[in-house]
C-alpha cells in the first residue's frame, strides 16, 4: 500500500476545513494509503492550531476539539514515528527537513506538503514531494508511487 507523509500544513488545513481537500485526503488515509506521521509532525500541528492568533480569531474552536483532532491522527497512523535520520536540506527553513526524516523513517513514497520550501525540492532520496490535489489524482489513477 502506498505510504504517505502529511506534513504539519495539511493537517491544518484539514482540520480548519473540515468540507475542504485536505480533510478529504485525510479521509482517505487507512483505506487507499498508509498515513505516516512523526510526533514532531504532529507537535508542529498542535503548535500551529492552538498558538497561532491569526488562526484562533478567524477559525473558532476549543482546546480540546484541537486534542481530538490530534488523538484521531495518531490513532490511524500506527506507530507514529519517535525518532528519524537527522536531515539537514532545506536551507530556507530547517524546520522541514524533520518532514524529510518521518518520510525515511516510515518508509513513505510520497510527502503531501502545502509548503513551497518542500515542494520545491519535487523529491528526496526518491520520496516525491507532490501538492494535496496531486495527491488526489494519484489515489484516483491508483498509483502506488
Amino acid at each position: 500500500m502506498l505510504a504517505a507523509v502529511l506534513d504539519s500544513s495539511v493537517l491544518t488545513a484539514a482540520f480548519l476545513k473540515p468540507d475542504g481537500i485536505n480533510r478529504e485526503v485525510l479521509r482517505r488515509a487507512g483505506r487507499d494509503y498508509r498515513l505516516v506521521l512523526s510526533e514532531a509532525i504532529l507537535e508542529e500541528t498542535e503548535r500551529v492550531l492552538m498558538t497561532y492568533e491569526r488562526i484562533r480569531s478567524r477559525y473558532p474552536c476549543s482546546d480540546e476539539d484541537v486534542r481530538a483532532f490530534l488523538g484521531a491522527l495518531r490513532g490511524v497512523s500506527r506507530p507514529v514515528i519517535t525518532a528519524w535520520p537527522e536531515v539537514c536540506v532545506v536551507r530556507e527553513d530547517p524546520d522541514d527537513d524533520m518532514v524529510l526524516g518521518a518520510a525515511l523513517a516510515g518508509g513513505a513514497d510520497v510527502i503531501v506538503s502545502k509548503d513551497y520550501h518542500l515542494q520545491a525540492l519535487g523529491s528526496y532520496q526518491g520520496i516525491r514531494i507532490i501538492s494535496t490535489q496531486e495527491f488526489v489524482r494519484m489515489l484516483e489513477r491508483g498509483e502506488s508511487g
